[in-house]
């Protein structure tokens, strides 16, 4: 019995044209907030929250080979981060790894500002990851550079 008029409830709501424009209304309501917030606020940047696993969405093909190699070469710094990261380090070990291999950043290390733009664009394309405490290459960025640069 008690069942029985519940379910008449919902039906009787669905048949209710202003609670039918009040849920489309809502609808479109939250999907309009949600793609005004994302243009905002643009992709999320830096590490990841995950305990060191990257993701891919299913929506989001993988780089092909060609674009993750184009992306690693742009900077020589690129490579040097991935070939550092082989062994995890923390962003401090990697800006004085960085200062060792560039000769003008001996004294202060690498550029805490420019070593964040480097590891953000190299975790988005899946070289390096975060596991929290330090950034570790990937299977992906290590075998990248062994491949091309030995």
């Amino acid at each position: 019995m008690i069942v029985a008029l519940q379910f008449e409830d919902i039906i009787g709501l669905l048949g209710n044209p202003t609670f039918l424009w009040s849920m489309l209304a809502a609808t479109w309501g939250l999907i309009s907030y949600r793609i005004i917030r994302r243009r905002r606020h643009g992709p999320k940047t830096g590490p990841s929250q995950a305990s060191g696993a990257v993701s891919f969405s299913l929506t989001k093909p993988r780089l092909s080979e060609e674009e993750i190699f184009r992306i690693l070469t742009t900077t020589e710094v690129n490579i040097q981060i991935v070939r550092i990261c082989e062994t995890p380090k923390s962003a401090k070990e990697v800006a004085k790894a960085l200062g060792d291999v560039y000769p003008g950043h001996k004294e202060k290390g690498f550029p805490a500002e420019k070593l964040g733009e480097h590891l953000a664009n190299l975790e988005r394309l899946g070289a390096v990851k975060f596991n929290g405490e330090k950034w570790a290459a990937s299977d992906v960025g290590v075998k990248m550079v062994r491949k091309y640069f030995g």
